[in-house]
């Protein structure tokens, strides 16, 4: 049974569906983005609950990268991949900052208003995906939705 549940993880990575697209960290560049979370959707099937869901943290994710990480440097680039695997399609986003403490950001729901909106996004993200990963320092965010129906 566990060589068969890696065969099978091995053919998804090798066979599900990817997308890509990067930018650079100039908030105009948003728009480049929606056109990405479009292809996403008719790419993917993505069905109707999740589209605002999956809208919203990708643009969330690319304020955090542009503003936070890359600090509006237009040279630096905020890259995209979304996949699909059968019942899941998985979105990062990624910067070339420093990266942050992940573990250390505030909840803005326990205290409102405290340094300015600091963790909205991260937050909303945690909120609205099914899973949330953050790797390289916490410069590369993994968002992951679960569907119900084979995709």
């Amino acid at each position: 049974l566990h060589s068969t549940s890696r065969r099978q993880r091995q053919m998804c990575i090798r066979d599900r569906n990817k997308l890509k697209l990067s930018i650079g960290s100039v908030p105009a560049n948003i728009s480049k983005v929606e056109r990405f979370v479009e292809e996403i959707f008719d790419t993917f099937r993505v069905p109707e609950k999740l589209k605002g869901m999956i809208q919203l943290t990708i643009i969330e994710a690319t304020n955090n990268a542009i503003v936070s990480g890359n600090r509006n440097d237009p040279q630096k680039l905020v890259k995209y991949t979304a996949a699909q695997c059968r019942q899941k399609i998985t979105v990062t986003v990624e910067d070339e900052g420093q990266g942050f403490d992940y573990s250390n950001v505030p909840d803005p729901v326990s205290s409102p208003g405290a340094m300015g909106g600091a963790g909205r996004g991260i937050y909303l993200m945690s909120k609205l995906s099914d899973e949330l990963k953050f790797t390289k320092n916490g410069s590369k965010v993994t968002m992951t939705y679960y569907t119900e129906e084979e995709v």
